[in-house]
């Protein structure tokens, strides 16, 4: 409804122009005539029509002005309308997956709790208000490639087979095939499809190590460790809070970035928000 309007509006505010524009050539044509074929008739005194040429010019302006700022006004109003369309598919996603977390006890609010703990360590980096949305995206994403894995092998309590290890693994890649249709979560996807890999190179899904993952990714995959510990699971209680300390204090520089280990372990000691559940 709001492009077919301002097209309408388009179209009428050029059609209102074209028609004023013909007029004053029609206006400029008769007074020469005059002037060239009766120069001695002054039907319309020259400063008279002067004075109207100009008030008609002013007046193209002014609404070349306002045309300018509608424009502006619709531009605006297309950008909010595409931002809200850009939300709506994000948080239809999350329902769903809020919905699968919902199924299970063990994992219930696992990626709203993760995007909190990674917004926390974002804001205590100083990363800018972009990374920090797209962070937020893709840590409310991060586990869709769940979706397609079959509850037995995510609820096991016993060891996993090699074929259902690599059945988990490929979930970063399923998010990714998800969410390849939206093409604006490009960053996100990355973020996402890296959330496994491991400073040491040893991580999945293609084994990068060091710089070549980006920090983002590193940020969740902190956050997203910490609530695995610390959360309750089918084949274990939640780990006490000195272990967990512990473990994310021996994954500096093998499984997680330094930097981010080093700004979040101060964190854990400072802020009980973070062990709230």
């Amino acid at each position: 409804m709001l492009i077919k309007e301002s097209r309408r509006y388009q179209s009428i505010s050029r059609s209102f122009k074209v028609t004023v524009v013909t007029l004053l050539f029609a206006l400029t044509v008769i007074r020469l005539s005059l002037v060239v074929y009766f120069p001695g008739l002054e039907i319309i005194p020259d400063k008279f029509f002067l004075l109207v040429i100009l008030l008609i010019l002013f007046y193209l302006w002014v609404q070349e002005l306002i045309d300018f700022h509608n424009i502006l006004e619709m531009h605006k109003d297309l950008s909010l309308v595409h931002e809200e369309l850009k939300n709506a598919q994000i948080d239809t996603i999350a329902a769903l997956i809020k919905t699968v977390e919902e199924k299970d006890f063990y994992t219930h609010g696992h990626s709203e709790r993760v995007t909190k703990i990674a917004l926390k360590i974002a804001e205590e980096m100083n990363l800018s208000e972009e990374a920090k949305s797209i962070i937020n995206k893709a840590g409310i994403l991060h586990d869709i490639g769940k979706i397609g894995i079959s509850d037995a092998i995510l609820n096991k309590k016993e060891k996993l087979t090699p074929e259902e290890w690599e059945e988990i693994k490929r979930h970063p890649a399923n998010a990714v095939a998800i969410l390849q249709p939206l093409k604006f979560l490009s960053s996100e996807r990355e973020i996402i499809l890296q959330h496994h890999e491991r400073f040491d190179g040893k991580g999945y899904p293609r084994g990068l190590k060091g710089g070549e993952i980006c920090l983002e990714a590193n940020i969740i995959a902190v956050a997203d460790t910490f609530d695995a510990m610390y959360s309750k699971r089918a084949y274990r209680d939640s780990l006490t809070k000195e272990t967990i300390l512990q473990e994310l204090q021996k994954s500096r520089g093998t499984q997680h970035s330094p930097m981010v280990i080093d700004v979040f372990l101060p964190m854990l000691e400072k802020d009980p928000e973070l062990w709230a559940k």
